[in-house]
């Protein structure tokens, strides 16, 4: 199976980790548009902004142009900030082999047309045949690259290539488990960075973790109407996913969505705290899935009853 990645900051370099480590005799094909990051793993293999504790072996490939690659790949990594996806998928759509695999590592609600990212792959790749699966992360990426012992979440469209990513990707530091529902990654892995933020809240005023986990499991409910809004239906393993280990990482951790509050809560404008985001080449998703989820349910009857999103709205 001939791989790509798109993009090479911190996930895209702890994929590549992983698929170094469990197939040290392939290739693998990266192209990052940062010029920084392609010169630094070209000369010493150390990327230059995380892990630099960690080289990326030589059979690790930074191409400088992939368009005439897009003709041969089998599975393409989409390890692109979320912002930049679709843009970026536009321009390469027609250059796509038939039958290719995506397998993307991000989850968002787009803030302008509320919708979930394999929602918009669909719409740019509408005539086109491919396959489309999405990997969670019950972690962040520094765990993955310090070996440790970690879970993630796939869902794929097509079965038939479950083993293939499987043997791909899984090894005695991850195991990865088969998800049966889409939307319970990509819904589910969107609404729980805004369960970060409301962590960092509650720690900021004090309350003990006891308390803090009380006011998790209010959340809970209230994202059962939420999910009724967007998918009317709540017959989603609600449970299993919120409740799982992604969340543990997300909201206790030392997640960038945690980062995000923090630096507003020191007093900075959301503007200013993107642009310090910015410059540390990190990026935060709650705020659009915040502002996303408030547009599609601030005018149901039962939104005032939303606690918290209300709280962070006004």
């Amino acid at each position: 199976m001939k791989v790509l990645t798109l993009w090479l900051w911190a996930f895209g370099f702890a994929i590549n980790k992983i698929l170094w480590e469990n197939n040290p005799e392939s290739t693998f094909f990266v192209f990052e548009l940062n010029k920084e990051i392609t010169d630094s793993i070209k000369n010493n293999r150390k990327h230059p902004y995380f892990f630099d504790w960690y080289k990326l072996p030589v059979n690790i490939i930074i191409v400088d142009d992939y368009e005439e690659l897009l003709k041969e790949i089998d599975l393409l990594i989409i390890a692109i900030p979320v912002q930049f996806i679709f843009s970026s998928l536009n321009n390469i759509k027609n250059k796509l082999k038939k039958w290719i695999t995506f397998l993307n590592l991000a989850k968002w609600i787009d803030v302008k047309s509320n919708k979930l990212i394999s929602v918009m792959i669909e719409e740019i790749l509408i005539w086109k045949t491919y396959n489309y699966s999405v990997l969670s992360w019950w972690m962040i990426a520094s765990e993955v690259v310090e070996w440790k012992k970690l879970w993630a979440d796939l869902w794929i469209k097509n079965f038939v290539i479950w083993n293939d990513i499987k043997m791909l990707l899984e090894n005695d530091n991850l195991k990865i488990k088969l998800q049966i529902n889409i939307l319970n990654i990509e819904l589910y892995g969107s609404l729980k960075n805004i369960m970060a933020i409301m962590v960092w809240y509650y720690e900021w005023l004090w309350e003990w973790k006891s308390s803090i986990w009380f006011h998790l499991l209010e959340f809970y409910d209230e994202m059962k109407e939420i999910v009724k809004v967007y998918w009317w239906s709540d017959d989603l393993d609600f449970s299993y996913y919120s409740l799982g280990w992604d969340i543990i990482a997300t909201c206790f951790g030392n997640s960038r969505n945690r980062y995000l509050w923090q630096l507003l809560w020191s007093g900075n404008s959301i503007s200013v705290a993107m642009k310090i985001l910015k410059s540390e080449n990190k990026h935060a998703e709650w705020y659009e899935t915040l502002i996303a989820v408030y547009q599609k349910i601030k005018n149901h009857k039962w939104f005032g009853n939303i606690k918290f999103l209300h709280s962070l709205i006004n």
